[in-house]
């Protein structure tokens, strides 16, 4: 396979007029998946669609033969190899299913494969343009599963064409072949707008609290006539830079995936990275944390960001482990590359010594914790503790209700003046932390069923929380709740980062609709992204993502009649399969809207507060499922009819969790209250953490009433009554010969526990 447009140099970089007159027209693969549209200027795209440069199909004719015969050659430890793997070519069921579908008589199909396996082996120029892709080829090979031949199937496609085993298509400017679809070794050749422009990348290194971020943002307020966008990895920070923009008296709009606010005559927009626009020019771009370019499941979105968007300037900012990538890449693409570092403008140190209590912390600490329980468990035992209050911020919260509580925390005009907080505090939020304890450095780890060390880079990132310059605390400390963790908080810190080798990719919707179509007998979502993943051709600079959480989801809409777009749209969705409730609304929602029925909400709400942690979960999860469907009411605005319930219902939502996150607060003065006046009523029950000895004794002189289950409930008399007389005679000599050893002092001369707790 040829590829086409090698990376340009600087003299011979081409416009994008030239381009789009140069090569077919084909709809550009790499459009973001249902992009939002509107009449508004700053999101309306300038111009068409934007086409793709479409290889030429490589020649099968003996002149070309000839001419590349001698160049790409087999080594023949490689060749042998190769032959043992073919050898199961003629037998892969599925690969013949596939040509049968896609056309070949059935009775060829040996003698096809047959010939093709020979001409593979002997004649490899046929498929390779030079030696340096058949070993990348070979690398390929050895990283699918041993017995696996599938990946033998697009080079058997183009085979069996040329040899008229199956029928061509009429219009082949139009057609991308198999290997032309899963080639991924040039990903940036997806973008010819922006690979045409002389764009110019800077990027902001320098550790959290740096002003790397504030630098960027001054430069994009200053963007021209063709404005400026900012893309940010969460709702909470696009959210927070919409506000700004617009304070400062820049008209900028927001757009996420579950929100839209245009702004008319808006000249900025603020968006998550996943929604940045790619489609039309813009004379700034911001695209914050870069480093996760090389996140497992979201990197693709950086990728695209940085390869796609046509701006003038694009400031990156991130620490330093994408450095070396991201220049790589600029050099790629044939653009301008400048790298601005940082450092610390507040001081941070560890702690000699653990915290060893949680009677030991004090105003301005944030207790950083990996789990929802552990953080609800930290956060009663401090208000127990020290009688102090308690914010919290963890993922499951709405991004509006952890902003709420940042708000809050900040504020020292009130009593929380404490933040129990997960990993979700390391990004995305302002914060006035005096010193980050950390309650362990172990988090759960789906892959690997166990408990492991947070990354270095995530335990540096979250105690840079710690000092904040211009706030209450210039200066910061992070130290650990248990003696064994500092020395690896310590070693984290100290270590240089590593940097990464490597950006993420996916396919798009349109990609995979254009896949589906060389692959007619495959239907199934799920199959058809294992079968690009098997077939992706990457070299060491790129990685596919994870695509598990996605077809988990196509596997349970596998019966729910959706078109391969729709269903490739509600599978991005973000949707929460392992809740019950979640998975049940999500399958309901895609079936309604297959039928072309109007999708209720149908979600409903408790009427007060909830008092507990596990009904705040229920709460949490209800909010998740609002911007599930207003999430989908942006693409399928046909169906999803109920926006403006659902934006209702949002905000009743919110209310919900924040005075839930009050109503879990412990209060001591209230606990003590409660408990003074249940006495006076003839309650005896004690405050939680406090010892009622006068229902304790009384309990061991009655003696348990909770042995029998049928008469449990009866006071000790009812019982007694009911036993026979011999019975209670001994029984009740047993008990006073107990009663004998637990009063006064044993027969060895030292005093019994219970005269011991209560002093008798």
């Amino acid at each position: 396979m040829l590829r086409f447009a090698r990376p340009l140099s600087k003299a011979t970089r081409v416009s994008a007029t030239r381009v789009r007159s140069h090569y077919p027209s084909l709809q550009l693969l790499a459009v973001p998946t249902a992009v939002l549209t509107s009449s508004n200027s700053v999101y309306k795209p300038s111009y068409a669609n934007v086409t793709l440069r479409v290889p030429v199909q490589r020649s099968f004719s003996s002149t070309a033969v000839e001419k590349e015969v001698q160049s790409v050659k087999w080594p023949s430890d490689l060749a042998k190899r190769v032959h043992r793997r073919m050898r199961h070519f003629p037998r892969n069921y599925e690969a013949k299913e596939l040509a049968v579908e896609a056309g070949m008589n059935q009775t060829e199909w040996a003698i096809a494969a047959a010939s093709f396996r020979k001409s593979f082996l002997s004649e490899p120029s046929k498929y390779f343009e030079d030696q340096e892709e058949l070993l990348a080829f070979v690398r390929d090979l050895d990283d699918v599963k041993r017995h696996n031949s599938f990946i033998f199937y697009p080079y058997f496609v183009d085979y069996a064409k040329s040899n008229s085993y199956l029928p061509t298509d009429q219009d082949n400017d139009n057609v991308l072949s198999l290997q032309q679809l899963t080639d991924l070794r040039l990903p940036h050749e997806m973008y010819p707008y922006a690979t045409a422009m002389k764009r110019k990348i800077i990027y902001h290194e320098g550790p959290t609290n740096s002003g790397k971020t504030h630098q960027a943002l001054e430069r994009l307020k200053q963007a021209g006539e063709d404005g400026g966008i900012y893309c940010g990895p969460l709702r909470l920070l696009a959210l927070e830079i919409f506000e700004r923009m617009n304070a400062d008296g820049l008209y900028t709009s927001l757009v996420t995936g579950q929100e839209k606010k245009l702004v008319p005559y808006s000249t900025h927009v603020s968006c998550t990275v996943e929604m940045a626009n790619i489609n039309r020019p813009w004379d700034v771009a911001v695209i914050d944390e870069i480093q996760l370019i090389g996140n497992p499941q979201r990197g693709w979105a950086w990728t695209r960001a940085l390869f796609g968007l046509q701006a003038k300037e694009i400031h990156v900012c991130g620490s330093g482990e994408a450095v070396h990538l991201v220049k790589k890449f600029a050099e790629t693409t044939g653009d301008d590359f400048e790298l601005r570092s940082y450092e610390r403008r507040s001081p941070l140190e560890i702690a000699p010594k653990h915290l060893g209590s949680y009677s030991h912390i004090r105003s301005g600490d944030c207790v950083v914790a990996f789990s929802r329980r552990d953080i609800f468990q930290i956060k009663r035992d401090i208000e127990i503790k020290t009688g102090q209050k308690c914010c919290i911020i963890y993922g499951q919260l709405p991004p509006e209700t952890r902003s709420q509580q940042a708000r809050l925390f900040n504020d020292r005009n009130n009593d929380f003046n404490i933040l129990v907080a997960s990993d979700a505090v390391g990004m995305g939020l302002n914060l006035n932390i005096r010193r980050v304890v950390f309650a362990t450095v172990k988090k759960y780890s789906g892959s690997s069923g166990g408990m492991i060390d947070i990354p270095p880079s995530l335990a540096k990132q979250i105690a840079g929380r710690a000092g904040r310059y211009g706030s209450d605390f210039a200066s910061g400390e992070a130290t650990c709740l248990l003696e064994e963790d500092l020395g690896y908080l310590k070693e984290s810190y100290d270590e240089v980062p590593t940097p990464l080798t490597s950006a993420g990719l996916f396919p798009s919707s349109e990609q995979m609709e254009e896949f589906a179509k060389q692959l007619p007998g495959i239907t199934d979502l799920a199959d058809l992204v294992d079968k690009y993943v098997m077939l992706a051709r990457l070299d060491g600079d790129y990685f596919m993502c994870n695509h598990q959480d996605m077809k988990d989801a196509a596997t349970l809409l596998r019966d729910t009649e959706l078109t391969l777009s729709d269903r490739f749209t509600f599978c991005m969705s973000p949707v929460s399969l392992r809740n019950p409730l979640a998975r049940k609304v999500f399958l309901e929602y895609a079936r309604a809207h297959s039928l072309g029925q109007s999708v209720k909400l149908d979600i409903y709400l408790p009427k007060y507060a909830p008092r507990t942690a596990e009904a705040l979960g229920d709460v949490e999860i209800k909010a998740k499922i609002i911007d599930l469907y207003l999430w989908l009411s942006f693409r399928f605005e046909d169906t999803f009819v109920e926006k403006d319930l659902a934006l209702e219902l949002k905000t009743k939502v919110l209310e919900l969790v924040e005075q839930g996150l009050v109503n879990t607060t412990y209060n001591r003065e209230e606990k003590k209250t409660r408990w003074s006046s249940g006495a006076a009523n003839g309650r005896r029950s004690a405050p939680r953490g406090q010892f009622d000895v006068d229902r304790f004794r009384k309990h061991m002189k009655d003696g348990s009433t909770r042995g029998n289950r049928k008469n449990w409930r009866n006071d000790n008399s009812n019982r007694q009554e009911q036993e026979p007389a011999s019975e209670r005679e001994n029984i009740q000599s047993d008990v006073a010969k107990g009663s004998e050893k637990d009063s006064g002092e044993t027969a060895g001369g030292k005093k019994s526990w219970l005269s011991q707790v209560f002093g008798s």
